[in-house]
């Protein structure tokens, strides 16, 4: 649930970039976050950019290359689990098994 939350605040500030336009630095916007650590994750990895005076622009492709990060550490976390859950189930089975 947690990670569906940080998605929904990921897409409303991508969002707001988008429907102002700032998505190059001539168009960049002054922007005061709702939610400023989600902003500031945006931010460092270079998906938001900081044009100076409190104006910021959107990185259509560094948000690609952070989406895809995201998406890779989603996967690695699912497989983890599966393994543990095989694991676990494997475990049972064998101590019933006694």
């Amino acid at each position: 649930m947690r990670g569906h939350l940080l998605g929904a605040r990921r897409r409303r500030i991508v969002n707001d970039f988008v429907v102002a336009g700032a998505t190059t630095s001539a168009s960049a916007i002054s922007y005061d976050p709702a939610d400023a650590t989600t902003f500031r994750r945006l931010c460092s990895y270079g998906a938001i950019v900081a044009d100076g005076d409190g104006r910021y622009h959107l990185d259509p492709a560094r948000l690609h290359a952070f989406r895809g990060a995201v998406r890779k550490r989603a996967a690695a976390v699912a497989t983890a689990s599966g393994v543990l859950a095989s694991a676990a189930a494997a475990m049972t089975v064998f101590a019933l098994a006694e």
